[in-house]
């Protein structure tokens, strides 16, 4: 198996020695190793006078490492061909097997006439063609065998390539859309707050509204500091929300009610950044606002097994529609949020409540820091 550690932020392998240039090695030697076996196995079950030569077996050790010194020197030439398609890498190894065959063959004979009496007894030339060309079929066979299991290799690896790179593709455009989701929630917000200012202005409360810009000040503060992908404990995402209801408050001092309801274990939680602010943002806007009586709005969590229960609520005279302006939308910005961080382990529900309002339930793995 190929080691995906070894591979760069781009999906590519370091120039130098590798974990496929180790496992190409090891493969090498176990198949050069084993053909040496079966020649000598086959001398042992078949005994002849060719067997019994001296320097036999210093000839065929000679022979089993210029095997494996070839087929590693066609590895080294054929490596930088790695990111070629299987079968016409195997095509340029075969042709450059040929070659090395041929080396190979002229070797083994050279070692057999130096290190055995072999062609003196049988009164043959160094090069006899019959025996030549038997020889060169016998080693062309392993060295394809090998190419074709090196071409195997070489295809795995590039799927695995393929894969991470896909993958580092599909994680930088889920940042990508990330970042573009949660830049939505900010203007919104922004242009919410400052509307309130200009209202407090106007109404000469200016005292009011000098406290909601410095609120505003430290909530964005919070709230810009983390990264869009970035997962917070739960207690700071609810401290974060506190201050944007801090605001509100201003604007709303008689008829604005809050309600936390906390499991204190709950608090180590980590869950997206701002994932409460649409919600608790839609309760005030779609639930408190259109109201003259007071409303209280509730944020809650609490643990079930495995899974974070999150929900937010309100007890407004009517509940809202998802197709008026702006609350469909963050409705449906904070389930593509939700999706391209937990995929199918996380849930967003939401509807009217019975007794009037409306209430959004998520559910997520529950999940602490390390």
């Amino acid at each position: 198996m190929i080691d995906n550690d070894e591979l760069d932020d781009e999906g590519n392998r370091p120039r130098g020695f590798n974990s496929l240039d180790r496992m190409v090695v090891v493969l090498t030697i176990v198949f050069w190793t084993l053909n040496a076996l079966q020649l000598a196995a086959r001398g042992i079950i078949s005994p002849n006078a060719f067997n019994q030569l001296a320097g036999v077996g210093l000839a065929r050790t000679a022979s089993l490492l210029t095997g494996i010194t070839l087929t590693l020197g066609m590895w080294l030439v054929l490596r930088r061909l790695t990111e070629t398609r299987a079968l016409a890498w195997f095509w340029r190894a075969a042709i450059l097997g040929l070659g090395v065959c041929l080396v190979h063959t002229k070797l083994n004979a050279a070692y057999f006439w130096h290190l055995t009496e072999y062609h003196e007894l049988a009164d043959e030339r160094f090069f006899d063609l019959r025996n030549f060309a038997s020889t060169y079929i016998s080693f062309l066979y392993p060295i394809m065998t090998w190419a074709a299991l090196c071409a195997v290799m070489v295809a795995g690896d590039n799927l695995r390539r393929q894969q991470v790179r896909t993958s580092l593709a599909q994680a930088a455009a889920q940042q990508a859309q990330l970042s573009a989701l949660r830049l939505q929630i900010q203007p919104h917000f922004l242009f919410n707050a400052l509307n309130a200012v200009s209202s407090l202005i106007g109404q000469e409360r200016t005292r009011e509204a000098d406290d909601v810009l410095m609120r505003l000040s430290a909530f964005m503060k919070h709230t810009l500091a983390a990264a869009p992908r970035e997962l917070v404990r739960l207690d700071a995402e609810l401290e974060g929300q506190g201050r944007y209801l801090d605001i509100e408050e201003v604007r709303f001092p008689d008829r604005l009610r809050r309600r936390l309801v906390v499991e204190s274990q709950t608090a180590p939680a980590m869950v997206p950044g701002l994932i409460l602010q649409p919600f608790v943002e839609n309760a005030v806007k779609h639930g408190l606002a259109r109201s003259v009586e007071p409303v209280t709005v509730e944020v809650g969590a609490r643990r079930l097994g495995d899974r974070l229960h999150l929900w937010v609520c309100d007890d407004g005279p009517a509940a809202p529609s998802t197709s008026q302006e702006g609350f469909g939308r963050s409705l449906e910005n904070a389930g593509r949020r939700l999706a391209l961080i937990y995929g199918p382990s996380a849930s967003l529900v939401y509807g009217p409540r019975p007794d009037g309002g409306w209430r959004v339930d998520v559910e997520l793995p529950f999940e602490v820091a390390a």
